[in-house]
C-alpha cells in the first residue's frame, strides 16, 4: 500500500512536471512564431503594417525579458537604417522610425543586459516621445541614458525630461531642442551643437560639454556643477540661478552670457569672462579671479 502511494505522488509529480515543461515548450513556440512574423512586417510597403511590426516587437519585449535584448538590437538597427538621411524639406520625420525612437526609449533598461542603445548618425530633426500615460496618470519619462548618439541630429526635438545620463552626444546636432528637465549628467557633449536650446532646469552635473556650441541656450536653475566647458560657446546663454559650482570655464565665451543668481564658486575661469558677462549682486564668483 506505501508503495503504490508513492509511486502515485511520484506519477502525479512528473505528470506536473511535464505539463510545465510542455507549457514552456508552447509559449517558447508562440514567441518565435510573435516574434518572425512582426520582423516580416517590418519590411512592409504599408507604413501602418511596419508600425504593427514595431509595436508587436514591443509588446514581445515587455513579455519575454530574455528576449529584449535581440528586439531592441534589430529595433536600434532598424532605426539607424531608416532614419539615415534627413527627412525632406517640409517633412517630419517618418512615422515609423518616430515610433521606433518612442520604443527604444520608454523600453524597461533593467531588462538590457549587455545591450547598448545604438543611435550614431540618425537624423531624427523635430522628432518627440510620443508619451504613452499610464493608468496611474505619470508621464513615461524617455530613458536614452548611455546611448551612442554621436554625430545624431536631434535639433529642435522635444527630449522633455529625458534621461541622457552618460550619453555620448558628441558632435550631435542639439540645436534648438527642448530638454527642459532633462537628466544628462556625465553626457559627453564634445562639440555637440546645443545653440538656442531649452535646458532649464536640466541636470548635466559632470558633463563633458568641451569645444561645444551653446550660445542663446536656456540653462536657467540648471545643474552644472563639475562640468567641463572648457572653450565651449556659451555666448549670450542664459544662465540664471544655474549651478555651476566647480565647473571648468577655462576658454568659454561667456560674452553676454546671463549669470545673474548663478553660483560660480570654486569654478575654473578669469576675471575677464566674467567682466563679459551679465552678473548682479546674487552671482556667487570663485573666492580669487585671474
Amino acid at each position: 500500500m506505501v508503495v503504490a502511494s508513492v509511486v502515485a505522488v511520484a506519477s502525479l509529480w512528473y505528470s506536473s512536471v511535464q505539463a510545465q515543461d510542455d507549457r514552456a515548450l508552447l509559449r517558447e513556440g508562440q514567441i518565435t512564431d510573435r516574434y518572425t512574423a512582426a520582423v516580416g512586417n517590418l519590411d512592409a510597403d504599408k507604413v501602418e503594417v511596419r508600425l504593427g511590426g514595431i509595436y508587436a516587437l514591443e509588446r514581445i519585449m515587455q513579455d519575454s525579458p530574455r528576449d529584449h535584448p535581440t528586439i531592441a538590437n534589430v529595433l536600434a538597427t532598424y532605426l539607424r537604417a531608416h532614419a539615415a538621411k534627413p527627412p525632406a524639406k517640409g517633412q517630419q520625420v517618418r512615422a515609423d522610425a518616430l515610433a521606433v525612437f518612442t520604443v527604444l526609449g520608454t523600453r524597461d533598461t533593467t531588462h538590457d543586459g549587455d545591450f547598448r542603445l545604438d543611435l550614431r548618425r540618425v537624423q531624427l530633426p523635430r522628432a518627440e516621445f510620443i508619451h504613452a500615460i499610464p493608468d496611474d496618470g505619470k508621464l513615461i519619462r524617455a530613458d536614452l541614458s548611455g546611448a551612442n548618439l554621436s554625430h545624431a541630429d536631434l535639433s529642435d526635438a522635444d527630449l522633455l525630461r529625458t534621461n541622457l545620463s552618460e550619453a555620448d552626444l558628441s558632435h550631435a546636432d542639439l540645436s534648438g531642442t527642448y530638454l527642459s528637465g532633462a537628466h544628462l549628467p556625465y553626457a559627453s557633449l564634445f562639440r555637440a551643437d546645443l545653440s538656442g536650446a531649452n535646458l532649464s532646469h536640466a541636470d548635466l552635473s559632470g558633463a563633458v560639454s568641451s569645444q561645444a556650441d551653446l550660445s542663446g541656450a536656456d540653462l536657467p536653475y540648471a545643474d552644472l556643477s563639475g562640468a567641463v566647458f572648457s572653450h565651449a560657446d556659451l555666448s549670450g546663454a542664459d544662465l540664471s540661478g544655474a549651478n555651476l559650482s566647480l565647473a571648468d570655464l577655462s576658454g568659454a565665451d561667456l560674452s553676454h552670457a546671463d549669470l545673474s543668481g548663478a553660483d560660480l564658486s570654486d569654478a575654473k575661469l578669469t576675471r575677464k569672462q566674467v567682466d563679459s558677462a551679465r552678473v548682479d549682486g546674487e552671482t556667487r564668483l570663485p573666492a580669487s579671479l585671474s
